[in-house]
């Protein structure tokens, strides 16, 4: 007995003693489905650094012991890890990943492997939104998604952003897709700010959502894919899914990061010393022959320091923004119960000085699971917001169009500190020993900084954003969700204007407003999902469901002028001198959905597909005779590879899937009550009583969009290449526009446009938008240490609008909604250059004769041709001509190359977009011949020596010259530099410090701008929230270049 226990001792010796020896091991790696060799693979032995790369016979040789595990990956297959025991040859056969094919992409109410969608759906990954500081999801998202463009009002903190999903899809109404949450519908169509329409105040409602807390975003961009959110999806759906618990230990994670910011471009004005020159040049060339010409321009020592002022406005206005922001996450739970709660702060100030937004959040996800048939969870979030505006910066007394136009020979401050305005007159720009007539000032000179000083303009913000569900499974395949969820936003706006800031607080002897606006939605949605498998090739899954929402906006607001003493800066009683001058008033709205809604799919054998929705939506802001719709969508696919005529024959092509859609979705986003018929308040004959107010339309109804969507899925080379395709068209119809109606209906004035004229709204227009999206990712190498991965996309879009009103154009500043036309066209003056022999101004009237404009003094004559000898009818505004150039692009996409080397990555990703035109407005007001200063631009003026020019001889008081023409049209087109970041992820890191993982990085945002364009950025767009005035740069505040220095831990 004890010499065969010896022998057995002996033997497990000499076995541990033989694995544990290092010896080479070889092998040779093939193709699962072919047999062919596989080169390039990564072999690894597990737990090490240690590996090697098959090669191009797909053999390999390793030194390692008989203990330790061999890991085989190659792009495009799966992972497999082999023991190497006692052999010394392991022949490895890998199979090619269905991953990328499996990706579960969520639609509505429910979820989808990529693999069986038939609709056109573009998903984005929680961790390339994660890996990047970002203060909202959408600055993440632009540029990534095909058929997605997201652009910014301005460089204002909180600015609000457009997000277009194949195009604008109305032309009154708000085309913002509608955003879930978690299965919640989230309000972003919300305008918080009373006292000035939004122009100055900022409030983005998607920076609500924490991007750390963002596990998937999937946007739903066809009607077949959106139908199931009916009258509330024309403008596509994105769905956003947070992060959930796992089953596990406790994970923490740290995101944190440093920045600042600054202007990514400016605007070269004139100093002091030009300034001087160019306003006397204006001044003389205008002054008759025979009198001597006035000297406007002088310098001046208002502060005292010995030497001529001079001030660059734009440095004052201007600064560098310091960042940071902190994310702190813990995750984890059992089977039965897991959860993940995070929380957040920001501090950030904006590149213009006293703009700064300070704002914190927390979420909680909790989901328990008692029993196998049984779920239910809570999602809860909360954050709050405070943004210190800038006062109206695209407003004359704004602080950008202010410093615009300031004089450059006075300064910032008089000789006691004190801010350099007119105490006792207006509250101005003091003039210095300038010599400005009323005639030829360029409006009011308003001080750049007194704004930004002397008042204020903040927004406390608080959102709510949670929900409850309850899921039942009561038998195999049946389950039963019913999901409970609120939003609600409150916020407190807070203006005040002291009695020397020029304009109100000057006016008015000081000016407080206040506003508080209250939003409550809650929706409860009840539905059932099946899904069932026949004889392994017979798969069905079938939805319907039931869903209520209500939403109510509560406002107070009031205002108090002529304040007693300016030391109060709030509102009190009885602190204000002379007549009562308070103010107040407020609104008090509400609608309702009552939905229902079904689906059902059927695919065989994963092969050839089919699913339908329907949607019916009642809602209650629409006219009693219309008020319920109703949405169908169907869509189809057939998956070609998986034919036997086609998986032998083609092996390149691993996946290759046809599909179509076709459907109707609609926008309910329009203004409350519009169908009703509303009488106000009026006075006639000093006697008071009751007029019509509004015109209602009881047959009011959605506006809908009838969608069709051919698309191509296409996977190639072991799936390292991925295509997807689409073209799109879309036809709008029952636009919702302002109609005239007779006068005789008794509504002489336009209340809601403030225009003379009786108007109904009513479902009088249509458009169309058609394009194609193409979407390539690729895995360019993946060797052991090295890969280089690329994503590129690209969207084409049409617009032309078909019909409005009796056909007549719909008219907003320079733009129009234009039958036939693309919406936002520009109506411009056809710009005819400068004729050389003078330098005069040239324009093309109607019938395209060049006319000459003649500025000079004491001129009979002014309009006439070219040569000076015909007397020419003057231009003007009907001269213009349609340009069908529009501020939307017509193509637009990104481009990101990744690169990884061991620990070391390096992402560069580019966003363009083009085709369209922008009206530089900041431009035109730069290069006036008013009193003002100006762009550097205006010294190339024409003058005997500098005859080849495009701009005019200076003529003081010309204002003919800056009238809106195509000198102001400029090209939108742009390469931007979007991101760039460098990380570093410290390898064994856990082992050395107790940590599981550690990253550092840099990033450079808005690195650089390739563009034609000769403002500031070719991405600002003044008028925010208007589809037609689409494409005007007005001096807004531009988008800053940011750079960042992050750190990731994980625990």
């Amino acid at each position: 007995m004890k010499k065969g226990l010896l022998l057995w001792l002996l033997l497990a010796i000499g076995m541990v003693h033989a694995f544990a020896q290092t010896r080479t091991i070889t092998g040779r790696i093939t193709d699962a489905t072919d047999g062919q060799v596989l080169p390039g693979v990564s072999v690894l032995i597990k737990g090490s650094k240690t590996g090697v790369v098959s090669g191009p016979d797909g053999k390999f040789s390793i030194q390692a012991d008989g203990a330790g595990s061999l890991v085989f990956s190659f792009v495009g297959y799966e992972t497999k890890e082999e023991k190497i025991g006692s052999r010394s040859t392991v022949n490895v056969i890998l199979t090619g990943s269905n991953k990328i094919l499996n990706e579960v992409l969520v639609t509505g109410y429910g979820e989808q492997k990529r693999k069986d969608v038939t609709s056109s759906v573009t998903a984005v990954s929680g961790a390339l939104i994660n890996e990047r500081p970002a203060t909202s999801f959408d600055q993440a998202l632009t540029g990534r998604a095909a058929g997605v463009s997201i652009s910014t009002g301005s460089g204002v903190l909180g600015d609000v952003v457009n997000i277009r999903i194949r195009g604008v899809s109305s032309i009154s109404n708000s085309s913002q897709p509608l955003i879930v949450v978690d299965g919640i519908p989230m309000n972003i169509n919300t305008n918080l700010n009373t006292f000035n329409g939004g122009n100055g105040t900022r409030y983005n409602p998607l920076a609500d959502i924490n991007p750390n807390d963002i596990a998937s975003v999937d946007v739903l961009k066809d009607a077949a894919a959106s139908a199931l959110y009916g009258s509330r999806a024309a403008a596509g759906v994105i769905v956003i899914t947070t992060k959930r618990g796992k089953a596990g230990v406790v994970s923490v994670n740290y995101n944190g990061y440093v920045g600042w910011s600054k202007a990514g471009k400016l605007p070269k004005l004139l100093n002091g010393d030009d300034f001087n020159v160019i306003q006397n040049e204006k001044a003389a060339n205008a002054t008759p022959a025979g009198q001597t010409a006035p000297i406007i321009a002088k310098d001046i020592d208002v502060n005292g320091d010995g030497k001529p002022d001079r001030t660059d406005w734009l440095k004052e206005v201007f600064r560098t923004g310091i960042i940071h922001s902190h994310q702190l996450s813990l995750s984890g739970g059992t089977e039965k119960a897991k959860f993940y709660a995070s929380g957040e702060y920001s501090d950030q100030q904006g590149i213009i000085l006293s703009n700064r937004m300070r704002r914190g959040g927390m979420r909680v996800n909790l989901d328990v699971t008692p029993k196998t048939w049984l779920k239910s969870g809570v999602s809860l979030y909360a954050s709050k917001a405070l943004n210190n505006g800038v006062l109206s910066d695209t407003y004359l007394a704004g602080a950008t169009v202010s410093a615009y136009g300031a004089m450059p020979n006075v300064p910032v401050y008089d000789k006691n500190g004190d801010l350099y305005i007119k105490t006792t007159v207006n509250g101005d720009l003091g003039d210095g020993n300038n010599v400005i007539s009323a005639a030829t000032r360029a409006n009011r000179f308003f001080h750049p900084l007194a704004g930004l000083t002397m008042g204020r303009n903040d927004n406390t913000s608080t959102r709510v954003l949670s929900s409850a569900y309850v899921e039942v499974e009561p038998i195999a395949g049946l389950k039963i969700t019913s999901r409970f969820g609120v939003d609600f936003i409150q916020n407190f706006e807070d203006q005040y204007s002291g009695p020397l800031l020029s304009g109100n607080g000057f006016n008015l002897n000081g000016l407080v407003q206040e506003n508080l606006l209250r939003q409550n939605q809650w929706s409860w949605t009840n539905y059932a999902t099946y899904t069932k498998t026949f004889n392994k090739v017979h798969f069905i899954n079938a939805t319907v469901g039931i869903e209520s929402q209500y939403a109510q906006t509560r406002q107070l607001y009031t205002g108090q002028a002529n304040l007693a003493d300016s030391y109060f800066k709030e509102i009190y009683d009885g602190l204000y001198a002379g007549t009562d001058n308070s103010y107040t008033g407020g609104d008090n709205k509400s609608n309702a959905f009552d939905s229902y809604f079904g689906k059902i799919g059927y695919n065989y054998g994963s092969k050839y597909y089919i699913d339908a929705t329907l949607r019916a939506d009642a809602y209650s802001d629409f006219g009693i005779n219309n008020r319920r719709g109703y949405f169908p969508g169907v869509s189809a696919g057939w998956r070609i590879s998986e034919e036997n005529f086609f998986k032998g024959n083609i092996s390149f092509v691993n996946d290759l899937k046809i599909r179509a859609s076709y459907g109707m979705v609609g926008n309910s986003n329009i203004k409350a009550y519009a169908y009703r018929t509303l009488y106000g308040g009026g006075n006639y004959a000093d006697a008071n009583g009751f007029s019509l107010y509004q015109v209602g339309d009881p047959n009011l109804k959605w506006e809908t969009s009838k969608n069709l969507d051919l698309g191509l899925d296409a996977t190639f080379l072991k799936n390292r290449i991925t295509v997807t395709f689409d073209y799109f068209r879309n036809n709008i119809d029952n636009l919702i526009l302002d109609a005239p109606i007779l006068a005789t209906v008794g509504t002489p004035w336009d209340h809601i446009n403030n225009t003379p004229g009786s108007i109904l709204t009513t479902n009088v227009g249509s458009m169309r938008n058609t394009g194609q999206e193409l979407t390539i990712n690729t895995s360019n190498i993946h060797t052991k240490d090295f890969s280089w991965n690329t994503s590129f996309n690209i969207t084409f879009i049409k617009n032309v609008v078909t019909h409005t009103a009796d056909g007549t154009d719909i008219t907003r500043g320079n733009n129009r909604a234009s039958v036939g036309r693309p919406l936002g066209v520009f109506r411009l003056i056809k710009w005819g250059g400068v004729n050389p022999e003078n330098g005069f101004p040239m324009y093309y009237n109607a019938n395209n004769e060049l006319v000459m404009y003649n500025p000079g003094p004491g001129v009979a004559n002014r309009w006439t041709t070219p040569d000076g000898t015909k007397p020419m009818n003057p231009i003007t505004s009907n001269d213009a001509q349609y340009m069908d150039k529009s501020g939307y692009p017509t193509f637009y996409g990104g481009l990101n190359n990744t690169f990884t080397y061991k620990g070391i990555d390096l992402s560069i990703f580019l966003q363009y977009s083009g085709g369209n035109y922008l009206y530089n407005a900041a431009r035109a007001s730069g290069m006036s011949n008013l009193f003002t200063n100006n762009m550097e631009e205006i010294k190339d003026r024409w003058t005997p020596d500098n005859k080849n020019t495009d701009v005019p001889k200076l003529f003081l008081g010309n204002t003919v010259i800056t009238q809106a023409s195509t000198r102001w049209l400029e090209k939108g087109d742009f390469l931007r530099a979007r991101e760039i970041s460098l990380g570093y992820t410290f390898p064994g890191i856990k082992q050395k410090l107790g940590v599981n993982s550690l990253r550092v990085y840099g990033l450079v945002q808005n690195a650089f701008v390739i563009t034609k364009y000769k403002g500031n950025d070719p991405e600002v767009n003044t008028n925010r929230d208007s589809n037609i005035n689409y494409g005007v740069d007005a001096r807004a505040v531009p988008l800053p270049r940011i750079f960042t220095l992050g750190l990731n831990v994980g625990f």
